[in-house]
């Protein structure tokens, strides 16, 4: 039956990132500690092998995603305060309806000059900065919409060996001359592969919001789809530089993949959610009814992320 649904690229994700889906929807920010056994055995649905499902947790566990806890001869795993407030910062991502910031029309530049032999400090710069969403001018002019000094600081204090003196130089407040903002932005950050990227999501995705209509029975089936329109959703989000709308340009497309996603998403959320249940009750029934789901609705209706039960 999932096979019919699921769309054909979701086989055979890797481990982790399937495991971290599942946690930060249905058991967000919790902190009691899952057995080895239950997490084995969710993975199980998605076709991971119990070697597999084990290296995952282990390799999770090694980079401090989870924290083992030993009972006795039993081996389980804890989310700890760290990851839980990574998880819920990346969760309220994942649920913005709204396709970037609200915008004064000035933008922060970082500007750098860095020698050959500085060239592992270069590259981490140049990813950092990737990965916090500024886009690219040219390789050494990285710009993003708004005050992102703090976001610069943070990034620089973060970095064992950072540019110093003359190497770089921070702009922030800055204003553009007169000129097409929307195509310099197009240019700077991607924006035609973002735009494309979500119009393949709608594509692969469009098809199964129609047939899950007003919801859908088969538990293990809803889980599996919830789980893996979650990773495609979370890697769209995470390559869209998240731009206020004026930069945009008409047609972007995220309003409609959000349509799609949201509407997957939440049909199938509360029997995901006993599926992931039924599964944790196997291995700790003490711990079942602590599960929980997220949904698109109930954050348009609550920014505090209020939980469903």
């Amino acid at each position: 039956m999932t096979d019919r649904l699921l769309p054909r690229h979701q086989q055979g994700a890797r481990s982790q990132q399937l495991l971290t889906v599942l946690l930060g929807d249905y058991w967000h920010l919790r902190d009691e500690p899952l057995p080895s056994a239950a997490l084995v055995a969710l993975l199980g649905r998605f076709g991971v092998t119990p070697a597999g499902a084990r290296a995952a947790v282990q390799r999770l566990a090694r980079r401090g995603f989870l924290v083992p806890v030993r009972s006795g001869r039993t081996t389980l795993y804890a989310v700890p305060p760290m990851s839980r407030e990574r998880v819920d910062a990346h969760v309220r991502i994942l649920f913005r309806t709204d396709p970037g910031q609200e915008w004064d029309g000035t933008w922060t530049l970082v500007s750098y000059s860095l020698s050959e032999d500085q060239r592992s400090t270069r590259n981490a710069l140049r990813e950092q900065l990737r990965q916090a969403r500024f886009g690219s001018v040219h390789d050494g002019l990285w710009v993003r919409p708004g005050d992102a000094r703090p976001v610069v600081d943070e990034i620089l204090g973060a970095m064992g060996e950072s540019p110093s003196g003359g190497q770089l130089a921070i702009f922030v407040g800055a204003r553009l001359p007169h000129g097409d903002q929307v195509e310099f932005s197009s240019q700077a950050f991607g924006l035609d592969g973002v735009a494309a990227d979500y119009r393949r999501f709608i594509s692969r995705w469009q098809e199964v919001a129609a047939r899950v209509g007003e919801g859908i029975d088969d538990a293990h089936e809803a889980l599996q789809l919830r789980t893996s329109i979650m990773r495609d959703w979370r890697e769209l989000r995470h390559e869209d530089p998240m731009l206020p709308p004026e930069l945009l340009g008409g047609g972007f497309p995220f309003d409609e993949a959000l349509d799609v996603c949201s509407t997957v998403y939440d049909r199938t959320g509360p029997a995901a959610e006993e599926a992931f249940r039924g599964i944790l009750r196997t291995h700790a029934p003490e711990l079942a009814d602590f599960v929980s789901h997220h949904t698109f609705a109930a954050y348009r209706s609550d920014d505090s992320m209020r939980r469903v039960r």
